[in-house]
């Protein structure tokens, strides 16, 4: 005599939102293991296949990014060049800058990027007054006029540079009577807060009255310069009309303080965890989506057309410090890859992993192998009923925190199959496992996969049954 339960079973009814589908039988199923033999057939199977193969319920959506700046200091103890004739004239001594003469303001102003100087004269009209004086080599031929309030330059700097001296040589082609003439000459800044300028340095310089022609040169300094937009240079007497010949200047040029910069101090490093969104994944959108959330560390993800290998390549260039960026922040990249999930899909092995996988600096860190997406091709079919000859279970755990154990197994099926298709399984071997459980009133099923991970199956439609024989049909049937 045989009794036979059959179970039909959509998980979504009871079990939608749970790892385990479960089924409670309408009464006990009690077995006198003295009287009868209990058995259970899983008889068929259907699951659409809606496993994404990066996603968070798979443990292999995220890595770590594990990186580590250098930050820099300065002073401003350098100096450099400021100006000379350079982008203002050419070879030739011929005005290349762009020049802009105001008659209504007595200026003429020669412009190269941020930096202008100007020419104030009191007779400036249409004509261009701006000769080469700004040259390494002076030239007598080259000059320009100064008068006290009346002629004199400025120097205008949009990016409030700070200029720590003017090289100038001065001229006279006259004599006179007399022995020598002392001429001040300041170097000025321009304080907007009072509208007013200020002296930087002043020098006295001398000129021998009964030389017909000499040049006299002069030093300027600005010492411990602070940033400003507007300096002047003019010169400066007790009587504007006092010079007993007239004052040329045939060489102007400008040094500027710049900053300097230490060798950077490592900080302390920090990890960026980079997730993948949930979905389905093939080497090319794999290589893009990593790409895209990469960017800010400017590393570059590509996959070998002919290994399916994976290339993280870090394209950070040389960093030079400024005084608007003095954080190197992709100083050093190193990769940590958290399980055993996410080393298989990116290749890794285990005897060549590391903690901290770095990416050198331009460079590239290859992985050990192809790139798996596949993740897991088997789904096991499990219960939590007791066989009496129980599965051989020899399946792999990958060493993963996220692996579990399991129980009897009812059987493993494909799934290496496309998204959205069925994966299907009928028992044609009509396999039954013989179970030894005494009092059955809660039966289970639970699903991994062939790494011993738990999946979450968002829908399946299940068909078993549990046959109940006794012993003395049993027996009869034998004699």
């Amino acid at each position: 005599m045989e009794d036979t339960y059959n179970f039909y079973i959509d998980k979504n009814r009871n079990n939608k939102y749970n790892t385990e589908l479960s089924v409670i039988p309408h009464h006990p199923i009690l077995n006198d293991q003295s009287d009868s033999i209990v058995k259970i057939k899983l008889c068929d199977f259907k699951f659409l296949n809606t496993f994404y193969n990066i996603s968070s319920t798979l443990v292999n959506n995220q890595f770590n990014i594990k990186k580590t700046s250098k930050t820099y200091t300065y002073t401003w103890t350098g100096t450099a060049l400021y100006f000379d004739d350079t982008k203002f004239f050419d070879g030739q001594n011929a005005l290349i800058a762009t020049e802009t003469i105001d008659g209504d303001a007595n200026t003429d102003t020669i412009t190269n990027g941020e930096l202008s100087l100007v020419y104030n004269h009191e007779l400036i009209n249409e004509t261009s007054y701006w000769l080469n004086i700004l040259s390494d080599t002076p030239d007598v031929s080259r000059k320009m006029s100064m008068l006290k309030n009346n002629r004199w330059f400025e120097i205008i700097t949009d990016d409030n540079n700070r200029i720590s001296s003017l090289d100038c040589i001065f001229y006279k082609d006259t004599y006179t009577s007399g022995t020598t003439t002392d001429i001040t000459i300041k170097f000025q800044r321009y304080n907007s807060s009072n509208s007013s300028w200020e002296d930087i340095d002043s020098n006295v310089i001398t000129f021998q009255n009964l030389v017909p022609e000499e040049q006299v040169a002069t030093t300027l300094t600005y010492t411990n310069a602070q940033p400003n937009n507007k300096y002047r240079l003019i010169y400066d007497t007790a009587n504007q009309l006092g010079l007993p010949f007239p004052l040329y200047i045939i060489k102007l040029q400008a040094n500027k303080q710049i900053p300097v910069f230490d060798n950077g101090t490592i900080d302390a490093p920090v990890e960026n965890t980079i997730t993948i969104p949930d979905g389905f994944y093939k080497a090319s959108n794999f290589r893009k989506k990593l790409n895209e959330l990469l960017t800010s560390y400017k590393i570059t993800v590509s996959i070998d057309e002919y290994t399916n290998k994976i290339k993280f390549a870090n394209d950070n260039t040389t960093f030079t410090p400024t005084i608007d960026d003095l954080i190197d922040d992709n100083f050093k990249l190193d990769l940590v890859i958290p399980n055993n999930n996410m080393k298989d899909n990116l290749g890794i092995t285990v005897n060549s992993y590391e903690t901290y996988i770095p990416i050198p600096f331009n460079s590239y860190y290859e992985s050990d192998t192809h790139i798996n997406l596949m993740n897991f091709t088997k789904i096991i079919i499990t219960t939590n009923l007791s066989f009496k000859h129980k599965t051989h279970n020899d399946i792999l755990n990958n060493v993963n925190p996220y692996c579990k154990s399991f129980g009897n197994i009812l059987t493993w099926l494909d799934s290496d199959e496309i998204p959205f298709s069925c994966i299907k399984y009928k028992n044609y071997e009509n396999i039954e496992y013989e179970i030894v459980n005494d009092h059955i009133n809660y039966i289970s099923f639970k699903f991994y996969n062939e790494n011993s991970q738990e999946l979450f199956l968002d829908n399946c439609l299940l068909h078993f049954q549990i046959k109940k024989v006794y012993r003395n049909r049993i027996n009869d049937y034998q004699h």
